[in-house]
């Protein structure tokens, strides 16, 4: 449900207050848990739309058909069954320890990424940013936020990439790409990879193994930094205790954006 969950908050962000598509993703979202149960006329009656526009916002949605798109909206906390789920995780964490304790975890975690942090692939990432005329960066999730921030930090100084909370122009981004282009990928669990090629809620599912694209991937999974799709990865450590919080990244883009300031003074 995650997926259909950000592209209804993608419509809703994006669309008019007035629109038709807001109205649908609204009450889409205020009925979640219930969706997967409605059958297409059910749905239009909730929504006060016809069956017609229902299916036209589920294509617009990325999904085929309406069994598609009621697939993908089966609630289950941990539907993927991911270590990195953020109920499970940052939820689950402070249900069972005061906010102090979740505090100084943070810090722990801020403290142990930024040590074991590889310098000599962030200065290749760096470079390679300051080199490629075409980049863009990405994530799922929680992950695209990263990306975004990244975005904006680099566009502060001067080079302008480019990212989507919308998982379908991230992959269509990645089929057209040439060889010319850059793209970072933000996976903590390193598993973008490979939900993209398994997970039903997305329409393509080899656009990643076939871009022609240079991929970079940031993340704490040694593992899947040896993916041979990908180019070179830009390793850290966790401390095990929390995945999902995201003040990691937020460092992280800040000494990516800091050390491509430098390099460009550097390399005028």
């Amino acid at each position: 449900m995650g997926i259909l969950y950000n592209r209804l908050l993608i419509i809703l962000n994006d669309s008019d207050l007035e629109s038709t598509d807001y109205h649908i993703a609204m009450i889409m979202l205020q009925n979640m848990h219930r969706l997967a149960g409605l059958s297409i006329q059910q749905l239009a009656n909730l929504c006060n739309v016809s069956k017609s526009t229902i299916s036209k916002f589920i294509r617009e949605l990325g999904y085929e058909d309406f069994a598609d798109f009621r697939d993908a909206a089966v609630f289950q906390d941990n539907k993927y069954h991911n270590n990195y789920n953020f109920v499970e995780d940052v939820m689950g964490f402070l249900e069972h320890n005061p906010g102090d304790s979740y505090l100084l975890t943070v810090l722990r975690d801020m403290q142990e990424s930024y040590a074991s942090l590889d310098w000599i692939m962030v200065d290749r990432l760096v470079e390679d940013i300051a080199t490629h005329d075409k980049v863009g960066a990405f994530g799922m999730m929680f992950s695209e936020t990263a990306a975004l921030d990244l975005q904006i930090k680099l566009g502060y100084n001067g080079k302008f990439i480019v990212t989507s909370m919308n998982d379908c122009k991230q992959m269509d981004y990645l089929r057209h790409a040439d060889a010319d282009t850059l793209v970072i990928i933000f996976s903590d669990s390193g598993d973008y990879l490979n939900r993209y090629r398994t997970i039903r809620d997305f329409v393509r599912k080899s656009d990643f193994d076939d871009t022609k694209a240079k991929v970079v991937l940031i993340t704490s999974n040694a593992e899947a930094a040896r993916d041979h799709r990908v180019a070179y990865s830009v390793v850290y450590r966790r401390t095990g205790s929390l995945h999902t919080h995201r003040l990691v990244y937020q460092m992280l883009s800040d000494l990516i954006a800091y050390k491509y300031r430098v390099y460009k003074k550097n390399h005028p």
